[in-house]
């Protein structure tokens, strides 16, 4: 006669022990996961922003939130922007970029994708220019933009400068503004 092991019973609750022990590890592994992400450029964005400024040469409202997305891997910019058109009526712009560390080594090297209220979707390759996030966006050839998030006031206050490349290689601001934390 064979001699079992593990009765059923033992075995159901060493499965579920060990399931347990996996889950504990997957929590760890995220919060360090979060922790070092934590420690980038990035992080220092996270939050909500909101402020005033000017959108294609008028008055402008804008908010913006920074925040850990899809399994903490990016980091999302949610934009929405507002202006009122000549009759009035107010034209809303808004926008979702993701943006994550090209390596872990802190080199302040990003990329990312953007996704807006007018179809457009273009790649991001942003880079850490002292307090500032340039990100320069679109498709050679046919669009081609760049956008500076700069904190200043100790991270207080940031600055947003949107430019859209022209077809002499200059660029031509085309959005300002000024948010506070929220």
């Amino acid at each position: 006669m064979k001699k079992r092991l593990l009765s059923p019973v033992y075995f159901v609750i060493a499965v579920y022990a060990l399931l347990g022990v996996i889950g504990f590890l997957e929590l760890r592994c995220l919060a360090i996961g979060a922790a070092k992400h934590s420690d980038t450029f990035l992080s220092r964005l996270q939050g909500a922003w909101s402020g005033e400024g000017t959108a294609f040469g008028s008055k402008a409202a804008v908010w913006q939130k920074w925040e850990p997305a899809l399994g903490d891997k990016f980091l999302r910019l949610s934009l929405k922007y507002e202006t009122k058109a000549p009759d009035g009526k107010a034209q809303v712009f808004e926008g979702h970029g993701y943006y994550k560390a090209k390596s872990a080594d802190g080199s302040g090297k990003y990329e990312g994708q953007w996704f807006d209220s007018q179809g457009n979707q273009y790649p991001i390759s942003a880079t850490l220019e002292g307090d500032a996030l340039v990100a320069m966006w679109g498709i050679p050839g046919r669009v081609e933009g760049k956008s500076t998030y700069r904190l200043i006031e100790a991270g207080k206050q940031l600055e947003a400068v949107d430019a859209i490349k022209q077809k002499d290689g200059g660029w031509r601001e085309f959005s300002r503004f000024n948010l506070r934390r929220d």
